[in-house]
């Protein structure tokens, strides 16, 4: 195991903390970079930033303690019993307005398409939603590792401190899994509720073939580079002990 500390996020961690996220999903950057009007470093920057201001969420880092470096961050919510939860909200949330288009906006001409691949993560939110069922549970949003240190056991001890929560809090532990990390959350107790499929290449030539259609040029390369890439998510959850 690689000699980490593992120690709660402070705000000045924010740019570290994006830039793993960057580097851990950097092979599927020009997939979903192809839908999205903001760059994928771009969003991750400025959505970081935002997240780890909110109380709601809690942020771990695993630091190199011979560099100080960040390598691993994990980002986890305690999800209040619902009725208690919406008792809390005694008035309705303000949405701030942003100018310009959404961190998340997609490009006007690829809506359509992406309301459709995004079926799998509707349904894969309803998994979750009904396996919690309301009550009180924890929800890790992420689990990312700088390549340069994975294999290392540095994901198992960030889970495991989300773990250790979950325990004392007795509360089940819900995520959505990649394939790679299947094995571990296997081993730390986690079981799958669903598991969902994505052939990455023959979405980016549907991309391809409605900008060829609509006259636009330079992602002609798009299908081509995700041909034979694949990416699988089960929603996983581990109960209470």
């Amino acid at each position: 195991m690689a000699s980490v500390t593992i120690r709660p996020a402070s705000p000045a961690d924010a740019p570290a903390i994006a830039a793993v996220h960057y580097r851990a999903q950097e092979k599927y950057h020009g997939f979903y970079g192809a839908f999205f009007v903001r760059s994928p470093r771009d969003i991750l920057i400025q959505a970081t930033a935002r997240a780890i201001q909110k109380p709601e969420n809690v942020y771990l880092v695993a630091v190199d303690e011979e560099s100080n470096k960040v390598v691993g961050f994990v980002r986890y919510v305690v999800e209040e019993e619902k009725k208690q939860a919406e008792e809390k909200q005694e008035e309705p949330a303000v949405v701030s307005e942003e100018a310009g288009p959404s961190l998340l906006g997609v490009k006007e001409h690829l809506k359509g398409l992406w309301e459709e691949f995004n079926e799998k993560q509707v349904a894969m939110d309803g998994c979750y939603e009904k396996a919690a069922d309301g009550k009180r549970h924890i929800y890790v949003n992420h689990l990312m590792i700088d390549p340069d240190y994975q294999r290392k056991g540095i994901g198992g001890k960030l889970l495991g401190a989300v773990l250790a929560r979950s325990d004392e809090e007795k509360v089940p532990t819900f995520l959505m899994s990649s394939a790679e990390s299947r094995g571990l959350y296997g081993k730390m107790g986690f079981e799958i509720l669903g598991t969902w499929r994505v052939d990455n290449g023959d979405w980016a030539g549907r991309v391809v073939d409605v900008e060829r259609g609509l006259g636009i040029v330079g992602r002609e390369g798009l299908e081509e580079e995700f041909r034979g890439v694949g990416e699988v998510e089960d929603v996983m959850v581990r109960r209470v002990r």
